[in-house]
């Protein structure tokens, strides 16, 4: 009996020994299995690079009124500056030694604005008989030619119905523009009526700004009440940004970011060119929607998307391995090995990189590459007995689980 245990023994040293051997030589043959404690899913996420700046909120436009020197001379002022204008305020009165000269020219100019607005209305009555003709001929089966084909007229009939619909809305808002510059004759007109008194209204709503009560020109300067920010680029960010991105601005006067595009990037320096002193460039951002929010000269922080993918394939950056010319990642493929892939990368953030090139959402894939024995290799982890179903086990006999142990032993 002692002699049976000591063989018994001797063979499992002999086995065991002879396994270290082969696994941990350097050069063995022998297949290494991978331990792999952190594996994940490549993700999908949206990915962008910005680059911050500072800005300051301004008004987006500056309007200019001028005063012509008359021979009946300048009156007064109807504003002050701060007043809020509309399109049509009175601004200043001046008297005109031809006031019915001035009249007569205002008619003329306002008759030709109405001849205009009687030529859209006969435009789009044509325009919407067309419709109407188009739509009665139009019919809701498909059209097909004698070899049974479909006939491709019915597509171009669509495109004819689009067509007129925007010809019509077109001239719609020409209409609406020659009626507001008829309405606007309409009040100097009447302005001529009262007397020698003329008057000059404005052109915009907003703010006036200044005014020049010397008479020099500009005489008065009306600020749009829609804000934009202002800023300046380094010389470095200008190889990153390009007019026509997105943007945002944020500041603690505003409950959220409120969006924008760039819309101006200046080619110049904003002052003298210095061997001592880096330029800075101006650039403009018009924002998207009005915020009552948004304090014309308050600071803000700017961000501007410089580049943007959708729908990338992610991965955590130290899941990459680099070669002396590629990258790599090892994927759990489903054959159960380990496969070292080639990959190409794109755009980096926040610890996250995307794989442009090599691999694919939802693949399984090591995130520690150094618990890496061998390449194309078998690999286990640490099992999870919440996850493990028991019903397969029940279902086995003892000497089918009793083989599956051996085997895994062995490999």
């Amino acid at each position: 009996m002692k002699k049976k245990t000591a063989i018994l023994l001797s063979a499992g040293i002999l086995f065991v020994s002879a396994n270290l051997y082969l696994a941990l030589k350097d050069d063995s043959k022998a297949v290494r299995s991978s331990y792999i404690t952190k594996w994940e899913a490549i993700g999908k996420e949206k990915l962008t690079e910005t680059l911050k700046a500072s800005g300051v909120v301004t008004p987006a436009e500056e309007h200019y009124v001028y005063y012509n020197d008359n021979p009946g001379g300048f009156k007064k002022f109807l504003v002050k500056e701060g007043d809020q204008v509309n399109s049509g305020s009175p601004l200043y009165e001046y008297a005109s030694e031809n006031v019915a000269t001035d009249k007569t020219k205002l008619e003329v100019e306002k008759s030709q604005l109405v001849r205009e607005a009687t030529l859209i209305d006969e435009q789009i009555q044509q325009l919407l008989y067309l419709q109407s003709v188009s739509s009665s001929t139009s019919d809701s089966s498909t059209p097909v030619t004698g070899d049974g084909t479909i006939d491709s007229g019915s597509s171009s009939n669509e495109l004819v119905k689009v067509s007129i619909e925007k010809e019509i809305y077109d001239k719609q808002l020409e209409k609406g523009r020659i009626m507001a510059e008829i309405q606007k004759y309409d009040e100097t007109i009447r302005s001529h009526n009262s007397g020698d008194q003329l008057g000059i209204n404005s052109d915009v709503d907003g703010t006036v700004k200044k005014i020049n009560y010397d008479l020099k020109n500009p005489i008065v300067t009306i600020i749009s009440d829609k804000p934009k920010v202002e800023g300046t680029f380094t010389e470095r960010d200008l190889k990153k940004v390009e007019e026509g991105m997105e943007a945002y601005i944020k500041s603690d006067l505003i409950k959220k970011k409120a969006a924008g595009t760039l819309t101006k990037i200046a080619a110049f320096p904003e002052k003298d060119p210095s061997v001592k002193e880096e330029s800075n460039f101006p650039f403009e951002v018009q924002l998207d929607e009005e915020n009552e929010e948004i304090i014309k000269g308050a600071h803000v922080d700017v961000t501007i998307v410089t580049d943007k993918v959708l729908n990338a394939a992610t991965v955590p950056a130290r899941a990459i391995e680099k070669g002396k010319k590629n990258h790599y990642i090892y994927v759990l493929n489903e054959k159960g090995e380990v496969e070292k892939r080639k990959i190409k990368k794109g755009m980096e953030q926040a610890g996250k990189v995307e794989i442009s090139k090599g691999a694919k959402p939802s693949e399984l894939i090591v995130r520690k590459p150094e618990q890496i024995q061998q390449e194309n290799s078998p690999f286990f982890s640490k099992a999870k007995p919440s996850t493990i179903n028991q019903m397969p086990f029940n279902q086995e006999t003892k000497r089918n689980i009793l083989k599956h142990i051996i085997v895994a032993f062995f490999k």
